[in-house]
């Protein structure tokens, strides 16, 4: 039979397919150039025979241009994929192939492995399947792990609502330039999150991690958190319609400003932009999480986000006060909390108080500072340096009284003579006084 009789006999008018998607297919398979993505409806997808299912595998495995595949809810069971992929097992421009709302399990997973293996595939979406299960997922992650180097590597992952609890095959077989997981709907449980945590602290390129409604608590929110201590690639962490409570709060608050200290608060998480835990913003601590996160998508660099939370928390103290207080950390005074910092910047750090704060809060610092500052000071220092000062000008001041005493010695020399003659001449000394007139 050929090409044509194919065609007609599996997308002619009598198979009653919408005339778009007859249209559509028929342009993929002569390998139109504008045919770039494909969706097909499940009305269409409804009328496809086991040969329609292997003719689209084959006109999608053929084209040369064709980038992205929607198959999403077209009740694909696993014998239409094992149709599709008959002849659908290698692509050389499909990049995006959803699959999502679907019903196959494992056998129709094994039918796309060998297009998983070739392919240059970068997005796959596999959510809402039933039958996807922890095998499932485990043959998947195997699958994308053993793909050739020459091949492009899956950067995106969604793979929610499905049966999936074990995620280990994440660990086992790691896919360090997966760059967006979506495991939503999942029940992946403590250990799921203990293999999260310990990829991203990996070299790991994740950059968006989805996790609503996995059924994460307060401990797995603390070892998320904790494992992004020192992460510098995830951006994006949905955690949505989970089980946390004001102690997982705050142990991504403390993450993103942590106020232990100065050092803490500036070395604190600058690389999460957005941070979702719940859809209202309706608490102090998610407010305030809600804050250090803009700040973090305002200030792309580390540096100026780690001295923007500084100025806006630690130099700040009424912010400081309830920032501490919401982490259960002792308050401490302005002065105090600069203790440890070289004194010659502390005028620096006033001026910062004033310019981003006004004088109210500048002189409150001035005034909480002083104090606290005298602790600072290296006082015997100071008074080494003001017994040298003393002994300097001591030793110039008698050196200048020497010569004053010198001065005075030859002035009262002086004066002893004028005294002399001004006595003869007012007694009428007779010798003076002959003298005189034999002058005259």
């Amino acid at each position: 039979m050929s090409e044509d009789d194919q065609f007609n006999q599996a997308f002619g008018k009598h198979t009653r397919i919408s005339l778009s998607s007859r249209k559509y297919i028929n342009d993929m398979r002569q390998l139109a150039r504008r045919v770039k993505d494909f969706t097909l409806k499940r009305s269409d997808a409804d009328r496809f025979t086991d040969q329609a299912w292997r003719l689209l595998g084959r006109y999608i495995a053929n084209n040369t241009h064709l980038e992205k595949i929607t198959l999403n809810d077209c009740g694909i069971s696993n014998e239409k994929m094992a149709s599709l992929f008959y002849e659908l097992t290698y692509s050389t421009s499909l990049r995006q192939l959803d699959l999502s709302v679907n019903s196959f399990g494992m056998d129709g997973l094994r039918s796309m492995v060998p297009l998983l293996n070739d392919t240059n595939l970068s997005y796959l979406r596999l959510s809402h399947n039933n039958n996807i299960n922890t095998e499932c997922f485990e043959l998947l992650i195997q699958t994308l792990h053993g793909r050739p180097l020459q091949s492009r590597f899956l950067k995106s992952l969604i793979i929610g609502s499905c049966n999936i609890t074990n995620i280990s095959a994440l660990e086992t077989h790691n896919l360090p330039y997966l760059q967006t997981l979506v495991l939503t709907g999942n029940n992946i449980g403590r250990e799921g999150f203990i293999t999260i945590s310990n990829l991203l602290q990996q070299e790991s390129n994740l950059d968006a991690l989805h996790l609503l409604n996995v059924g994460m608590g307060d401990e797995e929110a603390e070892i998320l958190a904790n494992s992004l201590n020192h992460n510098t690639k995830l951006n994006s962490l949905d955690l949505q319609r989970n089980n946390i409570t004001e102690r997982g709060y705050k142990a991504f608050l403390k993450l993103l400003v942590d106020m232990s200290s100065i050092k803490s608060t500036y070395n604190s998480n600058h690389t999460l932009t957005y941070l979702w835990l719940r859809r209202r913003a309706d608490t102090t601590m998610i407010r305030h999480i809600n804050l250090a996160v803009e700040l973090n998508r305002q200030h792309r660099s580390s540096r100026v986000a780690g001295k923007a939370k500084v100025i806006n928390y630690q130099l700040y103290s009424n912010k400081r006060k309830e920032m501490c207080h919401v982490q259960g950390i002792e308050y401490r005074s302005i002065g105090n909390v600069f203790t440890d910092i070289e004194p010659t910047l502390l005028p620096r750090i006033l001026a910062l108080i004033g310019e981003n704060h006004g004088q109210r809060e500048f002189y409150r610092a001035l005034i909480q500072m002083v104090p606290d500052l005298m602790s600072c000071v290296d006082t015997s220092g100071m008074m080494k340096a003001l017994l040298v000062k003393n002994k300097a000008q001591a030793d110039s001041l008698r050196q200048q009284a020497n010569a004053l005493m010198q001065q005075a010695s030859v002035i009262t020399a002086e004066n002893s003579q004028l005294s002399g003659r001004l006595a003869a001449r007012e007694s009428g000394d007779s010798h003076y006084s002959t003298t005189e007139k034999e002058l005259k």
